[in-house]
């Protein structure tokens, strides 16, 4: 479904990734781990065409992107849930959701998306900026689904959250992936990703170092420790 060859990304002069190859089949949640300043963020927006030099081939559904406005991506059927959330803090939740939406893509509409997260029904009257971190990270997912996207890229929406809400955003992910739905994570926390991961990608340095399933990993914990900064 979505494939990376070769891909080197650049922010002016900086070389950010080197040569990454990666793979999210349809269907499968493929998370991407590393500490920060790995190269990432830097793969998710250069999927998704934040990134204006771009070498090597990003295929979607067997089409390169690679040249491709990031508005163009998104019309293909490519979704963002960014890091920090970012949603309008003075809109509601109800109008967060509605701004972007594209009904005519699929079956995401707001009643959906109130099954989904319940929570948001129960605030979908209040502002954005009065929400909690992880009422916000809800609706940030919630918002990338309303474009009905056939993937999502997810770039931390866990971070900052209290164990209780991570708990509650996982278990609609969770949810998601039942649902079918394509999924490229970036998670910091090793329990989390590998709680709903199908495969498992390691970053360092902008290269992929690791890759295999999450059980391969459990087994080779000194991987993890050398790249994740992990205690013993």
């Amino acid at each position: 479904m979505l494939k990376l060859n070769n891909v080197n990304s650049f922010y002016g002069s900086s070389h950010i990734l080197h040569g990454v190859n990666l793979e999210v089949k349809e269907g499968q949640v493929v998370t991407l781990l590393g500490r920060n300043g790995m190269g990432k963020t830097t793969t998710m927006h250069s999927i998704i065409g934040f990134v204006s030099k771009v070498q090597g081939e990003i295929l979607f559904e067997g089409q390169n992107m690679a040249s491709l406005q990031s508005h163009q991506i998104a019309k293909k059927g490519i979704g963002i849930v960014p890091q920090g959330r970012r949603i309008f803090p003075n809109l509601t939740v109800t109008e967060n959701l509605t701004v972007f939406a594209d009904s005519k893509k699929g079956d995401w509409n707001l009643e959906k998306i109130f099954h989904y997260f319940p929570r948001l029904k129960e605030r979908e009257k209040s502002h954005a900026g009065t929400l909690s971190g992880g009422e916000q990270s809800m609706l940030s997912i919630g918002r990338a689904l309303m474009r009905n996207p056939k993937i999502l890229l997810l770039d931390e929406p866990t971070e900052g959250l209290s164990p209780l809400m991570v708990s509650e955003v996982m278990d609609v992910l969770l949810k998601l992936k039942e649902s079918g739905m394509s999924m490229l994570l970036v998670e910091q926390n090793i329990s989390t990703a590998l709680r709903i991961a199908d495969d498992v990608y390691i970053l360092s340095k902008g290269k992929v170092v690791f890759h295999d399933n999450p059980e391969e990993l459990k087994n080779n914990m000194d991987i993890a420790y050398h790249h994740l900064a992990l205690s013993s």
